[in-house]
């Protein structure tokens, strides 16, 4: 088990999974308030993971939106990734972090493949709200392991090893 000190970098990782999740919530809402969902193409073959064709597509009003909801995406996934990676190589043995972290990093590569199926659908209605739903699933997830992380890494926990 890492020390109390070195737990600090996890807390961090955990923490940012909760705020870029939540971020990337609004910036979706955004997208769909704004009507950007399909700015960077619809059902073909260059709307994703492409955007009109393009890795850095031209930004400026709705490709801005949608392609910032898509780069935000990268954001979140490093923080979930990391995490589950610190906690892969260094808390194994906390059998909650370590489910929390996994099911986190599932859920958000299950999210990825909606938000594609979202854009090639042309954002059908069903597909659009179970990609909500996931979202909300995804922040509940990495919320529940923050918590579980905070808890089994505050001092009487760690300081007791």
């Amino acid at each position: 088990m890492a020390s109390l000190k070195g737990s600090l970098g996890l807390r961090i990782l955990a923490y940012g999974s909760v705020l870029s999740t939540y971020v990337l919530i609004v910036i979706g809402g955004y997208v769909v308030f704004s009507g950007s969902g399909l700015a960077c193409g619809s059902s073909g073959p260059d709307s994703w993971p492409l955007c009109n064709g393009q890795v850095i597509p031209t930004l400026s009003g709705p490709v801005l939106v949608e392609w910032t909801h898509r780069l935000f995406t990268l954001v979140v996934g490093l923080f979930v990734l990391g995490t589950t990676l610190v906690v892969l190589t260094r808390y194994r043995e906390e059998k909650r972090i370590l489910q929390l972290s996994t099911v986190s990093f599932l859920i958000l590569l299950g999210q990825i493949l909606l938000g594609m199926v979202t854009v090639k659908t042309d954002l059908d209605p069903l597909v659009s709200t179970a990609h909500l739903a996931v979202a909300s699933a995804l922040f509940s997830a990495v919320i529940l392991n923050a918590i579980t992380v905070r808890r089994i890494t505050s001092s009487s926990h760690l300081l007791s090893r």
